[in-house]
């Protein structure tokens, strides 16, 4: 005799279960109808674009995943790479393995019972060494989500990590995926115990979940067994049905297994740090005044959470004891989705006022304290599983305040009228834009605009007196390798960052138009910039108003001379040197590894990494204009706290890439009274130093 099994053995009418089914279906289908409706009361965002790049990212095999390390798809929704592995190192492991054992499990249980369902009606194959063998993967996966879910349930009620804020629904979700399954074995080891135990022991093993059950049942009478088998497949069956329909009908949290899916398949493909712009003459709303101006991808984002925390356990604001957690915010926008939502569905029909409906979104919702806490440095969309994106939602609510409510910290608004009035952020600077360059005999494009690359200073670099000593290293090294460069001088004005991060986006679109006339006018082709927040924005925010160029930061042009060999010999310096990640270049631009190649070109230099580098590295603190914001005495100092983590290495010297980081460093190091041990120094100036 052959090894196969009857779909309905010793169920009369088993069939009921297809109507059931459809029941279930029918209501999941609707709840998703429902939520799909609240989305669609966002605005417009084009993500149905590159619909072929999006449908390649998600289904990227595990071959493609480990030669492309910014590839997405199943690498983050199905191979769970965002829970287990980042660039092949462990991350998050335990929690990972928990999810993935749960999540694998089912999707081989919902395997099995299609592949039940198509032998049975149309093509007979389960059947000889193919059922053993399908019988064998599908119970020990169904034992892998048992052990998943005891996993979890000791994370969640004995360990208790404080990023995990446990709920009702949680322990719902566990216990409904602990009943189908242990419910699914139970069925499994009666029909063993009556059938194959018996007749055909040899096979029994192949179904170690149930036949490890069947063993403890087999002492009973075979009518005993037959009868406790369609008691208990019947009871299986309303668990497995009842628990989809009560997650449909109380949108419990494994909604995520669709929301988060969906998710991640439109997630954001433009560049990680370039806002998206506002359409000044055509807008009526500045930013997000109501959860009903945020675009329908951002409240597909508010589903789409599953409240794991890990946002808040790398965001540099709640770190330091600032009132901002990029989970709670979610949360806190999901709820306002739910309390306004209803109303403005019903409001299309006449049946209810928007207006009266739910709090205030800024002051209310959220507070306007957590909007100017962002440093949008992006270390919660990099390790958000989920393709959630809070710092464009907190951007949103930024510049509705700037805007449409005239509201902003002090010093913030000072940086602004600076830009307006003088061009730049750094109010009361005695410095010109050319001072920096006295005795270097740096040609402007003024005078001769026959250049090969524009040298772009940054307000940083030419007006604030300590970070001068960076445009001159530059425009060192730039002169040493003969490079045919120029600079605008008197005619540079602000990229417009600042203004953007600080929510005028009119006074960063007359900054950016500007900037690329100028440009035009001088046929600029290509740009190096030793700030990243310039390099981000020149790069990737002009585009969209008709300005491109090649936009190259300093450090791969340094990397490039150094491997051409155009710098000549480089001294030994010796010492400890740590080097700091800033946001805008490594997560916004994935460069991590030519600052570290430079800096290792360096005879002598003995680089070590601080706790958090790469794309887990720790913000500075300055970014989202931050560098012209007073910071709130709630907490620590991001800075200070960063300082420290570079101190305990016991490193002479704080590399940077990055103005901003740069000076958030020398403060810090001022703070700890560690001047005589620690210092902080642009890679542009170690490596002009080292070369004479």
């Amino acid at each position: 005799m052959e090894p196969a099994r009857e779909v309905f053995w010793n169920i009369p009418f088993g069939e009921i279960i297809y109507a059931l089914a459809a029941v279930a279906a029918g209501v999941f289908i609707y709840a998703l109808y429902r939520r799909y409706k609240l989305w669609r009361l966002g605005g417009p965002d084009n993500r149905f674009n590159q619909l072929g790049k999006r449908t390649r990212l998600f289904l990227v095999s595990a071959a493609d995943l480990l030669l492309h390390r910014k590839f997405f798809g199943v690498a983050d929704g199905l191979g769970h790479r965002r829970f287990l592995l980042k660039d092949l190192r462990p991350r998050e492991f335990y929690p990972g393995l928990i999810h993935f054992l749960i999540f694998a499990g089912c999707i081989i249980f919902l395997l099995g019972s299609f592949l039940d369902f198509i032998s049975h009606y149309f093509f007979h194959f389960l059947h000889g060494g193919f059922y053993l063998g399908y019988s064998l993967v599908v119970d020990v996966f169904g034992i892998l989500v048992l052990l998943g879910v005891v996993l979890a349930l000791v994370r969640r009620y004995l360990q208790r990590p404080d990023r995990l804020d446990n709920k009702a629904e949680d322990l719902i979700a566990l216990f409904l995926i602990l009943a189908v399954v242990a419910s699914g074995f139970i069925v499994e080891g009666f029909r063993l115990a009556a059938t194959e135990l018996k007749t055909s022991p040899d096979w029994a093993p192949w179904s170690p979940g149930g036949y490890a059950l069947a063993l403890a049942f087999s002492g009973l009478s075979q009518t005993a067994l037959l009868a406790w088998h369609q008691v208990t497949w019947w009871l299986h069956v309303l668990i497995s049905l009842g628990a989809i329909i009560y997650v449909s009908l109380s949108w419990n949290r494994l909604w995520h297994i669709i929301t988060a899916t969906v998710n991640v398949f439109f997630r954001n493909l433009a560049p990680r740090g370039a806002l998206v712009p506002i359409d000044i003459e055509a807008t009526e709303t500045f930013g997000a005044a109501k959860i009903e101006d945020f675009s329908w991808k951002h409240l597909l984002d508010l589903d789409a959470c599953t409240r794991c925390g890990r946002c808040q356990d790398n965001c540099p604001a709640y770190l330091s004891g600032k009132p901002l957690s990029p989970k709670k915010l979610i949360q806190d926008l999901r709820s306002s989705l739910m309390e306004r939502g209803p109303a403005l569905l019903k409001n299309k029909t006449g049946a209810a006022s928007p207006g009266e409906v739910g709090r205030t979104l800024i002051g209310g919702v959220v507070s306007e304290d957590e909007i100017w806490n962002c440093t949008t440095c992006y270390a919660c969309q990099e390790v958000c599983p989920a393709g959630i994106e809070p710092v464009a939602k907190v951007m949103e609510m930024r510049r509705n305040l700037v805007l449409e409510q005239a509201s902003i910290p002090e010093t913030g608004e000072s940086a602004l009228k600076s830009i307006e009035a003088r061009g730049h952020p750094w109010r009361g600077t005695t410095l010109s834009r050319t001072d920096w360059a006295e005795g270097l005999e740096v040609k402007t494009l003024a005078d001769d605009s026959d250049i090969d690359v524009l040298f772009w200073v940054g307000c940083t670099e030419a007006l604030e007196e300590r970070s001068t000593r960076v445009a001159r290293a530059i425009a060192r090294i730039l002169k040493l390798a003969g490079v045919n460069f120029g600079i605008l001088g008197v005619e540079e004005t602000c990229c417009g960052d600042p203004a953007r991060r600080l929510g005028n986006e009119y006074l960063f679109q007359l900054q950016a138009q500007g900037n690329i006339e100028r440009f035009q006018n001088y046929g600029i082709k290509k740009i190096v910039t030793g700030c990243p927040h310039c390099y981000n924005t020149l790069k990737y925010e002009y585009p969209p108003f008709g300005g491109d160029f090649e936009v190259v930061h300093h450090t791969r042009v340094i990397a490039d001379l150094l491997r051409e060999g155009k710098l000549g010999h480089i001294k030994s310096s010796g010492g400890i040197i740590t080097y700091h990640d800033a946001c805008y270049l490594g997560r916004c631009d994935d460069i991590y590894d030519l600052p570290r190649q430079i800096l290792h070109s360096i005879p002598g230099t003995n680089l070590v990494e601080m706790a958090r580098n790469r794309e887990r590295s720790f913000c500075c603190g300055a970014g989202g204009g931050h560098l012209w914001l007073e910071e709130q005495k709630q907490g620590q100092r991001i800075n200070e706290m960063r300082t420290e983590q570079a101190m305990a290495l016991n490193a002479s010297v704080i590399a940077t890439a990055c103005p901003y980081c740069r000076q958030m460093f020398e403060d810090g190091i001022k703070s700890k009274e560690a001047e005589t041990s620690l210092k902080a120094m642009d890679i542009a100036e170690l490596i002009a130093e080292a070369i004479g």
